[in-house]
C-alpha cells in the first residue's frame, strides 16, 4: 500500500495531509491562526495533486489512480469539511449556533463529496453545486478580518457564512467550473499570501487573549 505514494501525484496528497495535521494540531491549541495558514498549503497541494496526475497519467501504473482518488477525496474531507467545522466551534466557543453551523457543514459536505466521487463532473466539466475546497479560503478570509469586527459578533458571523455555504454545497441548481490550469497558480499565490498575512496576525491574538 505504501508504495502508491511513490507516485508524484500521490505523494503531492501525502504532504497535504502533513499540513493538514499540522493546521489541526495548531488549531486545537490555540493557534488558530497558524492553524488556518497550515491548512491554506493543504489547500493548493489538493490542487496541484489533481493537476500532477492529469500530467502523468499515462505513467502511472495500474491501480495507482484509483487508489489517488479516494486519498484525495479523504484529504477534501479533511480541510473542506472537517477543520472549517472545527475553527467554528473554536471560535463560537460551542454555542448552539456554532454546533449547528458545524453540523451543517459536516453533513452538507460529507453528502457533496460522496456525490461527486459517484456521478463526477457535469458533461460541461463543472462542479454541481459549490465544491467544499472553497470553505479553507473561506475561513482564511474570515480569520483575517477578525481585527476588522467587534469580538462578540465575530462567532456568529462566521457561524451564518458557513451554514449559507453548506446549503450552496448541496444546491444542484450551481455549477462551479473546477480550479485547473491558470487558476492554479493563482490558488497557490493566494495560499502562500493569506498563509503569511496569518502569521502575521499572531501577536494581535495573543494580545487579546491577554
Amino acid at each position: 500500500m505504501i508504495g502508491y505514494l511513490r507516485d508524484y501525484a500521490n505523494a503531492i496528497t501525502a504532504l497535504a495531509y502533513l499540513f493538514a495535521v499540522i493546521g489541526l494540531f495548531l488549531a486545537l491549541n490555540g493557534k488558530i491562526e497558524l492553524g488556518v495558514a497550515a491548512m491554506l498549503w493543504t489547500w493548493f497541494l489538493d490542487h496541484w495533486d489533481g493537476h500532477v496526475a492529469r500530467k502523468t497519467r499515462h505513467r502511472r501504473r495500474r491501480g495507482v489512480p484509483e487508489f489517488g482518488k479516494s486519498f484525495d477525496g479523504f484529504a477534501d474531507l479533511i480541510h473542506g469539511v472537517v477543520f472549517p467545522a472545527v475553527v467554528i466551534i473554536l471560535v463560537g466557543h460551542g454555542t448552539a449556533l456554532s454546533f449547528v453551523a458545524s453540523l451543517g457543514l459536516i453533513l452538507c459536505g460529507a453528502i457533496r463529496l460522496s456525490y461527486f466521487e459517484n456521478v463526477g463532473l457535469t458533461a460541461d466539466a463543472r462542479f454541481v453545486g459549490i465544491p467544499v475546497s472553497y470553505d479553507t479560503p473561506l475561513i482564511a478570509i474570515l480569520i483575517l478580518g477578525r481585527p476588522l469586527v467587534p469580538g462578540t459578533t465575530f462567532p456568529d458571523i462566521v457561524a451564518i457564512a458557513f451554514i449559507v455555504l453548506a446549503i450552496l454545497h448541496v444546491n444542484t441548481a450551481i455549477k462551479v467550473p473546477p480550479i485547473r490550469g491558470k487558476a492554479i497558480p493563482v490558488a497557490t499565490g493566494f495560499a502562500v499570501v493569506a498563509s503569511v498575512a496569518l502569521a502575521l496576525l499572531i501577536e494581535p491574538a495573543l494580545s487579546r487573549q491577554g
